[in-house]
């Protein structure tokens, strides 16, 4: 994999493990959610939570207008996490933005949409909507017509 191809897989992957982080919740390590209203729905079986989103797992944060957790038919395992609206998620000094983010857990799928963006310091990648596929290890960054997707990357130091 060339240098470039593995910085921007790394600027993409922490949506992947923002999600993904929240989409474990239900295992082994907790995670905070705060917002101003949580509802619990049947039917399908899911958590909305909304008013100023915030999700915390270990050094992830999720900030979010709404983010709702669909739950598997007749268990406790999550299934999807639906976040949308000013959709920011933060690591570190990675940070990847958005209008909507999905994590289909069954596909091992994370799609960001609505202006997406993700940057790590000075660098960063965007598009229409960035694709992460977690058991290939690759993602897409797809462009709207008459709008290419667009990567930039400042040069490094190199350490001596």
């Amino acid at each position: 994999m060339n240098r470039i191809t593995s910085r921007m897989l790394g600027f993409v992957l922490v949506f992947v493990l923002a999600l993904a982080a929240v989409a474990d919740a239900a295992q082994e390590r907790p995670i905070e959610v705060t917002s101003e209203r949580m509802e619990m729905l049947s039917a399908p079986r899911r958590v909305l939570f909304s008013g100023e989103v915030v999700a915390r797992q270990d050094d992830v944060v999720i900030y979010a207008d709404r983010m709702q957790v669909f739950f598997r038919e007749g268990e406790d395992s999550v299934a999807r996490i639906l976040a949308e609206g000013r959709v920011r998620i933060v690591q570190g000094e990675r940070t990847a933005i958005g209008d909507s983010g999905v994590f289909h857990r069954d596909q091992s799928i994370v799609v960001l949409t609505g202006n997406p963006r993700v940057y790590q310091g000075k660098d960063f990648v965007e598009g229409e909507e960035i694709t992460v596929y977690l058991e290939e290890e690759r993602s897409v960054v797809t462009s709207r017509e008459g709008v290419p997707a667009r990567a930039i990357f400042h040069p490094r130091e190199e350490a001596p």
